[in-house]
């Protein structure tokens, strides 16, 4: 589906004034293979529709802002579908890394972009690809921290609250309000603690007062800018560079410098050691999708218990999911399994170990380099 078949509904909304929509739209999405690929990742798939989950997250930002104020970061090696995929967005709204250094490098090359655009000026950082199918309250908690990001220095967090012990994901520790905007209360932020071992994510839950951290922030531009110079200052120094050298439009210097920043994620370098931290619960239902068994979370099911795309058959099969691009599938009698066919290759594994799939991908690339070595 072309991008230019999306009807994003703008008029009549009440747009966020001085802020900017910041997508992050880097990584290789190998739990998705066959179907993701280096070249076209998750976030290019259309995972749960006809849509993509690009398209379907420029479509929620579209709800805050004008489409001229949605940035979308990607490689360069990517640019050439997103900009099939999203038409409507001006080229110059395309920032391109040279080269994947994980999110604090991309956020603070982001935020240069932006404070180009006015200094007072608000981020959303949004990931590419989560399931977030309450757009409406999506909106509305993400105006909420909005305001509050305008009333100070402060980087603000969304947190979701946990409904599973999950250890995939990384924990917020809030209790101590800090202020009640709309009717939704925000938090100061205790602690970050990364992804902990099962019985410790239970008694997270029991003592509720942790929230996944769903990798959604807000913050005003110079805010971020101001951590990343405290917390972060190797950093703050490469993106001080690179400012001085984006405006000779030189990409082979810009490139140079831009390998040369720190690989961190924003996680490790600024939020778990800045102090002005704060977290605003989510009011919107929310799922990263990480792996092909989590669609079994967010999908609609058969009566089975299956969720089920293509030209697929099947017989006394329960707890499924099957994905064909073109090929027929047939099961029977099987039972909690993740089966793809693709024109990429084929994948079957217990739902259980689906995120596993990413070991499949290294093997295919050490074979890959292997072969290309014996050429």
């Amino acid at each position: 589906m072309k991008a230019s078949n999306l009807k994003l509904k703008t008029k009549n909304l009440k747009l966020l004034h001085h802020v900017y929509v910041v997508i992050m739209a880097g990584g290789k999405g190998e739990r998705f293979w066959p179907l993701s690929t280096e070249s076209v990742p998750k976030p290019f798939l259309k995972i749960m529709g006809d849509k993509t989950l690009i398209q379907l997250t420029v479509e929620r930002a579209s709800r805050l802002v004008s489409l001229e104020r949605v940035f979308v970061v990607l490689g360069q090696h990517h640019l050439d579908v997103a900009r099939e995929q999203l038409e409507m967005l001006p080229d110059e709204n395309f920032i391109v890394e040279p080269e994947g250094r994980d999110t604090a490098p991309c956020i603070g090359y982001s935020a240069l972009s932006v404070l180009e655009r006015g200094k007072e000026s608000v981020m959303v950082v949004l990931p590419a690809d989560q399931f977030i199918p309450d757009v409406d309250n999506f909106v509305k908690t993400i105006s909420r921290a909005v305001e509050c990001a305008k009333t100070g220095d402060y980087l603000i967090a969304i947190g979701i609250k946990p409904v599973r012990p999950e250890t995939g994901y990384g924990y917020i520790n809030a209790y101590e309000v800090f202020n009640v905007i709309g009717g939704d209360v925000c938090y100061r932020v205790s602690r970050y603690v990364e992804k902990p071992d099962r019985e410790t994510a239970i008694k997270y839950i029991d003592e509720g007062n942790y929230y996944w951290n769903g990798g959604i922030f807000i913050w005003q531009a110079k805010a971020v800018m101001a951590g990343i110079k405290r917390h972060m200052p190797e950093l703050y120094s490469g993106l001080m560079n690179l400012k001085n050298t984006m405006t000779s439009k030189d990409s082979e210097k810009i490139a140079g410098i831009y390998r040369s920043l720190q690989r961190k994620s924003i996680d490790y370098g600024l939020m778990e050691k800045a102090d002005n931290v704060l977290m605003l619960p989510a009011q919107f239902i929310w799922d990263d999708v990480g792996t092909w068994s989590s669609l079994l979370r967010v999908l609609e099911l058969d009566e089975n218990g299956n969720y089920v795309k293509g030209n697929v058959n099947y017989v006394d099969t329960k707890d499924c999911v099957i994905f064909s691009e073109d090929l027929p599938v047939g099961t029977i009698g099987v039972s909690d399994l993740v089966i793809v066919v693709s024109k990429k290759g084929i994948l079957v594994c217990n739902a259980d170990r689906a995120q596993e799939v990413r070991e499949i991908v290294k093997q295919l690339n050490v074979e890959s380099t292997k072969n290309a070595k014996d050429i």
